[in-house]
């Protein structure tokens, strides 16, 4: 089977990264296949309603989340409509452990996070990214599976459609380029965000977010990462 043929299955990677921004970089996959797409929305869909009705966040179901936002220091989101500052700051960052709970629930979810430490960001993060994508299209290989990316972005970030390339022609199974698309339109890119913030915060264990430490291993005990590459 070829991936024109619509016989054949397929696979959906939702990537966003996660990191420091300088010497830290680290890419999450949220693998789907096609047919438990519109479950997985669902769930997230619901759990977004969910946040809006909590009366701590009131979080309307239609704004973006980012986890950076979420955990801040303060615990501030600037969408939220919530008056209860007493329990602001703890439910805010405890969102990101519930939407990790969510993920966890997609049927046939893959998950897979790589990173890597750098003295220089702009060479190591195509080259992780081209990592990624090279894992990736073995595990498409083994599944017998065809799939693309889906990243968070505008679509002008050259660099990581050049490091896609490098995929060889003979075996490939990660179809065409990178779609790059904003996380802010799409929720399961939102989904990866948490994802890769989370492994982050695993690997780096920054002191102000050690409440977060354990929750990607404790949530996806059996996920492909955090891994050095």
């Amino acid at each position: 089977m070829s991936p024109e043929n619509g016989a054949a299955p397929h696979r959906d990677y939702e990537v966003d990264d996660g990191g420091d921004g300088s010497t830290s970089i680290h890419f999450a996959a949220l693998g789907i296949d096609h047919p438990h797409r519109p479950a997985a929305e669902r769930l997230w869909w619901e759990f977004r309603e969910e946040l809006a009705a909590d009366p701590h966040l009131l979080i309307p179901a239609s704004v973006p989340l980012h986890a950076v936002e979420l955990a801040g220091p303060r615990g501030q989101f600037r969408w939220s409509r919530s008056s209860s500052p007493v329990f602001h700051r703890r439910h805010m960052q405890e969102v990101i452990l519930r939407g990790l709970r969510v993920i966890a629930l997609f049927p046939g979810v893959r998950v897979r996070v790589v990173y890597r430490e750098t003295n220089d960001y702009a060479r190591d993060r195509p080259a992780l990214f081209a990592a990624l994508a090279h894992d990736l299209n073995a595990e498409l290989a083994e599944d017998a599976t065809y799939g693309r990316l889906i990243v968070d972005g505008d679509g002008r970030e050259a660099a990581l459609r050049e490091a896609h390339r490098t995929l060889s022609p003979k075996g490939r199974y990660l179809t065409g380029d990178p779609v790059f698309e904003p996380a802010r339109t799409r929720a399961l890119l939102q989904a990866a965000d948490f994802l890769a913030y989370a492994a982050y915060q695993a690997v780096a264990k920054r002191e102000s977010r050690r409440f977060m430490w354990h929750w990607f291993a404790e949530t996806f005990p059996d996920a492909d990462g955090p891994r050095a590459r």
